[in-house]
């Protein structure tokens, strides 16, 4: 059961488990993505490259460490266009991506390999109970595959893909609710962020699933609405709530920590300086394990979403209303 422990933390003038990496020192400040591309994730692979989901043009932008931006449409079935919207590390390069009940991994040579609902239209392995329905959320797991979950006749699936079996079933839940976000977490099992539990007493918590299928729950206090999440260098999870940053210890405890002039925080990676860092309006902040926390504003920035740390210490940022990837480093502390 969960231990709630208040503990404000003042404000001075964040998915995705990201892991920092070399910065491009050569590209621009300021990317400029197509119009109504909607950038809603992004990752920076080891080599430099910058991956980001242009949501609202069903593809995937692969930017190089000069700023160079190669667009790569998502391949289309029958139905509505691959809309991505989370994207996660894929163990042998190139990248995972979530694309309404389209699942598939792009290399970094700009190849697909995919799945689908309606299979004679994907391209990867895997038939029959292989299907990924409407994944919300990827993550790599401890088995060096990636985990995903959906919905099914009223049941909650969270499966494991890879590109030589395809996708293949964890376990079924006999309940529903809606996953925000995944990590892998310091024991090895697989967290995520879970809301609007159909018919729970309190319908918001963090989930705990293990390789063989063991779940556990974590309700949350009411008028919580948990999003993105990551592990913290403490061993803890960290995760994105109403006009807060929360810590969720293994063992249940719960500390908040408010943040000012904000509603809703967007999301939340570890820097290279072992600090939890977010984004929340037009403003990065920062936040260490032990309570303390600045916030920066972005110039030009509007709507921050996604973030990644590289290892020089700056973030790229991606701005949701004006479509605009910023190079952003905090001035010194």
């Amino acid at each position: 059961m969960l231990a709630a422990t208040g503990c404000d933390s003042s404000g001075a003038a964040s998915r995705t488990d990201a892991r920092p990496t070399h910065s491009a020192p050569s590209a621009p400040a300021v990317i400029r993505l197509p119009p109504k591309a909607w950038p809603a994730d992004m990752l920076l692979a080891r080599d430099g490259t910058l991956w980001v989901a242009e949501s609202s043009l069903a593809a995937i932008a692969q930017i190089d460490r000069s700023g160079k931006v190669t667009q790569h449409p998502l391949p289309r079935g029958e139905g509505f266009a691959p809309r991505p919207y989370v994207l996660a590390q894929s163990p042998d390069g190139g990248i995972w991506y979530a694309a309404g009940d389209q699942l598939g991994r792009l290399s970094r040579s700009g190849k697909f390999t995919w799945w689908n609902d309606t299979s004679p239209q994907g391209n990867g392995p895997g038939e029959g109970d292989g299907v990924p329905g409407f994944p919300d959320a990827l993550t790599l797991g401890p088995d060096d595959t990636i985990w995903y979950e959906h919905s099914a006749a009223g049941r909650k699936i969270f499966s494991r893909v890879d590109t030589k079996q395809g996708p293949a079933r964890i376990t079924r839940l006999d309940t529903q609710f809606e996953v925000s976000a995944m990590t892998l977490g310091p024991d090895g099992a697989v967290w995520f962020t879970q809301r609007e539990e159909y018919d729970a007493k309190q319908r918001e918590g963090i989930g705990r699933l293990t390789s063989d299928g063991k779940y556990r729950k974590w309700p949350l206090p009411a008028g919580s609405a948990p999003g993105a999440l990551v592990t913290g260098p403490d061993r803890a999870l960290w995760f994105t709530n109403l006009g807060s940053i929360n810590r969720l210890d293994t063992d249940g405890s719960l500390t908040r920590y408010p943040i000012r002039n904000a509603k809703y925080p967007s999301d939340i990676a570890v820097g290279p300086d072992k600090s939890l860092w977010f984004t929340t309006d037009h403003r990065l902040g920062r936040l260490t394990t032990k309570g303390s926390m600045t916030l920066w504003p972005v110039p030009d920035a509007e709507e921050l979403g996604a973030l990644v740390p590289t290892e020089a210490g700056s973030f790229w940022l991606a701005d949701r209303k004006t479509d605009t990837l910023h190079r952003f480093t905090p001035p010194p502390r």
